[in-house]
């Protein structure tokens, strides 16, 4: 008997330490695998991301955690985190990036040709997520109050709507492009100045008139690997103000390449904005005199 109950005590003590082993293997290997499994999933979702990013005419940035309360422009909830673009100010969730990308354009730099000259250009809707302290160009009143999706913005002259206030005749109606319209380059003038140089002509004077008498517009040349790392955020203000074909990075462009638009602009009607530190500047300016541009 004494035998017996010795061989199930040292069995019951086999089988509890085999025990206590299996359980500590499972609390050491377990989160290892979750670790690893997590880590799998988040680099197939960043390479998913990234080919999105290349392929798409968006000039979309992710961002972890939005600046003010931002609603996707796909599904209408509210998001926290996800991708935005510096041209059009669109916003979307992670999961609705794709879905966004088949279903919004992003600002024309330049119009199709349709086998005429181009001289206006409708508004540009994007709904929702306007600007804070925005007013509606309808009603005076206040826009983008409500916490949820609502409300519209014109890409191009940054004017907003009301949901209520948004007519049929506003979807069709000639943009302005606002208050910074002297600064502008429409996407009809590329498109005219395009068909000029196919006929191989050089009158650009004369494609002035489509745009405005004060017209002088401003090409906007920063370095993002200068000052305080605020280019990028510098850049997309610009591109969301401007036509994002007068903004350039001169971490990836040459300024004398940069510069080649003013060629394609009226003599002594351009202004450079250089953002930068000295040597920037000093770096623009010899390629100006290089390439001998007024």
């Amino acid at each position: 008997m004494e035998g017996t109950e010795s061989r199930s005590g040292t069995s019951s003590s086999v089988v509890a330490d085999w025990s206590l082993v299996f359980w500590t293997l499972c609390s050491v290997i377990l989160p290892v695998l979750i670790t690893l499994w997590c880590s799998f999933q988040r680099s197939r979702r960043q390479v998913l991301i990234r080919d999105i990013f290349r392929k798409s005419k968006h000039d979309w940035h992710y961002t972890d955690l939005f600046g003010q309360p931002s609603y996707c422009c796909v599904c209408a909830q509210h998001i926290l985190q996800g991708a935005f673009c510096d041209c059009c100010g669109l916003r979307v969730s992670e999961g609705c990036l794709k879905k966004a990308d088949q279903l919004f354009l992003c600002k024309e730099i330049m119009m199709r040709s349709n086998g005429g000259a181009h001289s206006s250009m409708p508004h540009h809707w994007i709904r929702g997520n306007v600007p804070l302290c925005s007013c509606c160009m309808i009603c005076r009143q206040q826009c983008g109050t409500q916490p949820k999706l609502c409300d519209y913005r014109c890409v191009w002259c940054q004017y907003t709507v009301h949901d209520e206030c948004m007519m049929d005749c506003l979807k069709t109606e000639e943009c302005t492009f606002g208050e910074f319209r002297d600064l502008i380059i429409p996407p009809y003038y590329l498109s005219t100045i395009n068909q000029i140089r196919k006929d191989k002509r050089t009158s650009y004077e004369k494609v002035v008139p489509y745009c405005r008498k004060h017209w002088m517009p401003v090409i906007i040349l920063a370095n993002t690997r200068s000052g305080n790392n605020m280019g990028e955020t510098l850049l997309g203000e610009f591109k969301i103000l401007l036509n994002p074909v007068q903004v350039f990075d001169l971490s990836k462009i040459a300024p004398a390449k940069a510069l080649q638009l003013c060629t394609l602009l009226p003599c002594n009607a351009v202004r450079v904005l250089v953002c930068g530190g000295d040597g920037t500047v000093g770096w623009v300016l010899d390629a100006i005199d290089e390439m001998k541009i007024k």
